[in-house]
């Protein structure tokens, strides 16, 4: 009896394995993504799409990994093929269409990404969402509207670094750079650990004048991990910091 039950179980986790060979990799490429291991984590995905056997939740991770490394062409195709899954949920299908809007703005098609943000946030708002496309309205033509709507965005959730970072550019892009530093202020205290905020801090004080302060900044910058996502590249702080080094 115990060993038909062993054996039973043995088929058991054999049939899994096999069947979900295509999640098991992907998790394991998932672990390798949030450890920075970008490359080594696109060829264990690469592998898990292979098998046909990957969820919607993971075509989705693959794409995002493809995106954050500037695979946009190998992203969209992955984020379509997610998309026309007649597994994919609602949700899901949301998350596709915002970060497919992300994939377009790379590419250079702000207006594109923008409308399809606009059209997400119709029905669907979070803390990611209002990141984005405050992001694209700060990069987008009008700085009256940017700034109304990371000023809702604070509103909604003003936890968030990068929406308090957003609000910040947006008050500068207006001309309000004291609300801006206050803001600031605010951020630094909690050491936000991308970029973006300590360059636009140390901007800020460079265009004051403070310039000690302001390379302190954008030294701390430089130390930051970089995303592909970012609007601002290492290159172009650096090119900068060493502009002004005495």
């Amino acid at each position: 009896m115990i060993f038909w039950i062993t054996l039973a179980l043995l088929l058991y986790g054999v049939w899994y394995t096999y069947s979900h060979r295509g999640d098991l990799l992907a998790g394991k490429a998932l672990r390798l993504f949030k450890e920075g291991k970008n490359a080594e984590a696109i060829r264990i995905f690469r592998k898990a799409e292979k098998t046909g056997k990957m969820a919607v939740t993971n075509q989705i991770n693959f794409a995002y990994t493809l995106l954050k490394s500037g695979f946009l062409d190998e992203a969209r195709t992955t984020y379509n093929f997610a998309s026309l899954s007649k597994k994919a949920k609602k949700d899901e299908k949301i998350v596709i269409k915002s970060q497919l809007a992300l994939v377009e703005w790379k590419s250079g098609n702000l207006k594109v990404a923008t409308e399809m943000l606009e059209e997400v946030f119709k029905t669907y708002k979070n803390s990611l969402i209002y990141q984005s496309l405050g992001l694209m309205y700060l990069l987008g033509p009008s700085k009256e509207k940017a700034l109304e709507f990371c000023l809702e965005a604070y509103d909604y959730n003003s936890d968030d670094n990068v929406i308090v970072d957003n609000l910040a550019e947006a008050y500068i892009l207006n001309g309000e750079t004291e609300k801006a530093e206050a803001l600031y202020e605010e951020l630094m205290e909690r050491k936000p650990a991308f970029p973006d905020a300590y360059f636009g801090y140390g901007m800020l004080l460079l265009n004051k004048g403070e310039k000690e302060r302001a390379l302190s900044l954008l030294d701390t910058a430089l130390h930051k991990p970089f995303s592909f996502l970012s609007p601002i590249t290492k290159e172009k702080v650096q090119a900068i910091y060493d502009a002004n080094i005495d």
